[in-house]
């Protein structure tokens, strides 16, 4: 899984772990809005180094800057009440973001959007009280400490974190505006990914990213999609197992071992 696509490449189903781990080039993040764009019929506008993906109802734009480097973000998600007003909420996503947290992102913004539209700009029928996550305690830690409440690994290589807007810790990334930010920060290489939600952004959105986030399973992927190298040293990368044909699972009503009896093709 090389930092570079390959099209003659065979297309392997695999499973990284940790998943949080299981890292993306931003350009397939580019890769990812081109098609969802054209599949959910968003519309584009190209200029210069930014390709923008705007929802029919122009009050959702989602911005991918090929140039950004560093930690700033290259893909904003912005909402507004209308094409021309100020934002009301924002989602960023800076580094190497694995696919499926990004496709998890875009796809639960789009599906509620064209469900219920005012839930996603304004909150209004929001859900009362917190979500729950389903956390398992072998894979993280909860903390509460010093303004900042959240889980991180047992590796300490990823962290879910919220800061509540009174908070005495700094704001992250210098921004009071941020309330959630999940992130993976390896010891061996420092800021991996990070993806920050400010203070209005539907609950329902930070919590579909966090609950894949914190789910220990491995990621299972398929290798026509690049991997940086540099994290390779990281990961555990498995060949998936394929899936048993039917004609060769063991019938649960006939023994296993020992002779069986003959018996007559039947049509199925």
């Amino acid at each position: 899984m090389p930092d570079t696509p390959d099209q003659d490449r065979p297309r392997e189903k695999v499973l990284i772990s940790p998943r949080y781990l299981a890292a993306s080039l931003p350009v397939t993040h580019h890769e990812f809005l081109d098609v969802f764009a054209e599949e959910t019929g968003w519309s584009v506008h190209t200029d210069n180094s930014s390709f923008t993906v705007t929802s029919p109802c122009r009050r959702i734009t989602l911005r991918h800057d090929q140039e950004a480097v560093g930690r700033g973000p290259h893909l904003v998600i912005s909402a507004r009440s209308d094409e021309d007003a100020a934002e009301r909420w924002r989602t960023s996503v800076s580094g190497a973001v694995p696919i499926e947290f990004v496709s998890t992102l875009v796809g639960t913004l789009a599906a509620e959007l064209a469900s219920d539209p005012d839930h996603v700009i304004y909150g209004i029928g929001s859900e009362p009280g917190p979500f729950e996550l389903l956390v398992d305690a072998d894979a993280w830690n909860h903390f509460d400490a010093s303004g900042l409440s959240g889980f991180i690994s047992r590796d300490g290589q990823a962290a879910v974190i919220g800061r509540p807007p009174d908070s005495s810790a700094p704001a992250i990334h210098g921004d009071s505006s941020i309330a959630w930010h999940i992130a993976a920060s390896p010891d061996d290489l420092g800021h991996l990914w990070d993806i920050s939600f400010t203070q209005q952004s539907p609950a329902f959105l930070m919590h579909a990213v966090a609950a894949k986030t914190l789910d220990p399973r491995p990621m299972l992927r398929t290798t026509a999609f690049p991997f940086p190298t540099a994290v390779l040293p990281l990961v555990t990368i498995e060949h998936a197992p394929s899936p048993q044909p039917p004609s060769a699972r063991p019938s649960s009503t006939n023994p296993t071992h020992g002779p069986q009896p003959k018996r007559s093709p039947k049509s199925r």
